[in-house]
Parts: C-alpha cells; sequence; structure tokens
C-alpha cells in the first residue's frame, strides 16, 4: 500500500506539479482512506522524502551488476555509479523536476536536508564500500574511507543554490549561463574528490552536458517554483 501511495503521488507530481497536488487528490487516487494515508506519512514533504530514498535505491540497482563485477577495479566501480546516477537522472529529467524541484526553494531548506540525509543512508554505504576496496587494492589512498564518502556526499550537496537559479532560470540565454557555471562547478569539485581519492587530476566526471541539457525541460511551460 505504502508503494501505491508513492506510486500514484509520483505520477500526480510529474502531471500536475508538486503544488497543484494535494494529499486528497493523493488519496483519492490510490482508494484509501485518510487513515491509511498518514499510517505511512505524516504529510506530502513525508512523499518527498521517501520518493528521493526510494530513487536513490533504484538508480543504485541499475548499478548493482557492475558494483558486484569480481573483475573491475574499485575506479571503475566508482566511474561506472556516477555514471548510472548521471545517466538515470538525464533519462528521469522531467519527473526529477516535478517531484523534487520544490524542496530546492529557499523556504524549503529543511526539506532538501531531510531528502538528502535520506538519500544519503542510501548512497554513504555504497561509496563507502567502493573506496574500502579501493584502498586495499591501493587504487585510492585516503585514511578514512567513511568520512571521504561523507565529504563527498556534502560537495554534491553544495550545489544546491546554483540548481536552484538554474531551475528558476526563464530563458534559454540565462539558462546557458547558470549551466555553463553549474558544469564548471562540478568540473572542479571532480578535481577536490580526486585528491580526497588520491586520484590524478581530471580522474572523476561528476556532470556532462546531456545531464544539464534534461535541466531545461522546464523551460517550455511555467515552473512551480516561479
Amino acid at each position: 500500500r505504502r508503494d501505491e501511495i508513492l506510486d500514484a503521488a509520483q505520477r500526480l507530481f510529474a502531471r500536475n506539479g508538486y503544488d497543484s497536488t494535494s494529499v486528497t487528490q493523493i488519496i483519492a487516487t490510490v482508494g484509501v482512506s485518510k487513515g491509511a494515508f498518514y499510517h505511512h506519512f505524516e504529510s506530502k514533504e513525508d512523499l518527498v522524502e521517501a520518493l528521493a530514498c526510494r530513487y536513490a535505491r533504484q538508480t543504485s540497482a541499475l548499478a548493482e551488476a557492475e558494483l558486484a563485477d569480481p573483475t573491475l577495479d574499485a575506479f571503475s566501480k566508482l566511474a561506472g555509479f556516477l555514471g548510472t546516477i548521471r545517466r538515470h537522472k538525464t533519462e528521469t529529467a522531467a519527473e526529477l523536476r516535478a517531484t523534487f524541484e520544490p524542496m530546492f526553494r529557499a523556504e524549503n531548506l529543511q526539506l532538501f536536508e531531510r531528502t538528502q540525509r535520506a538519500v544519503g543512508e542510501v548512497v554513504r554505504p555504497i561509496l563507502t564500500r567502493i573506496i574500502v576496496e579501493g584502498v586495499a587494492e591501493q587504487t585510492f589512498d585516503t585514511a578514512d574511507p567513511e568520512s571521504a564518502a561523507e565529504v563527498i556526499l556534502h560537495l554534491l550537496r553544495s550545489n544546491r543554490e546554483l540548481i536552484t537559479t538554474l531551475y528558476m532560470a526563464g530563458d534559454r540565454l540565462t539558462f546557458e549561463r547558470l549551466a555553463r557555471q553549474l558544469l564548471d562547478k562540478l568540473t572542479y569539485l571532480g578535481t577536490v574528490i580526486d585528491r580526497i581519492l588520491g586520484l590524478p587530476e581530471g580522474s572523476i566526471e561528476l556532470a556532462d552536458r546531456d545531464m544539464l541539457d534534461a535541466l531545461a525541460c522546464g523551460l517550455d511551460k511555467p515552473s512551480s517554483a516561479a
């Protein structure tokens, strides 16, 4: 039943936007009572957190075979995992924007932090495991794999303000300028992660142009954050 509620919420968010979707609509779509809904979720914000966690699990599942491949070294697994995240974000960009755009607003900082903690609970153990493997095989050079994974996640969360501005772009010219800024920042953060893991500069890629172009999916229609 919980998954049915999440599925319905995700469809309604994608079709109507977060602001235009009420808990009452979600309940009516699933065909449950208010009591059944509130047994699983205290609010619409809880839904967003749960959807973020589920999305992270789905992305991780896509990389599962690669992460379990004994023929791959830790760097290949890390690069593959990050590549899977980028591809999944690109393929689901419109749905992601409709569902998660609200958490990037200034008034929703607490919601952003909640969703990032939920995602971190999924991603951090995977990153830690990869880094531990890399240290053991001397692919990576870091004294504390768990802290390294935590810092990497913190660096990725640092893009919130720039992504918010990008979502708010109302024309292609502004979008292009902001997209270049985000790509430059992600490129720099990649070099920071290289240093954390003791890799040659330029080893880690966090974004590509296709992923950023996918974020432009809201330019041709009004943004729910406007």
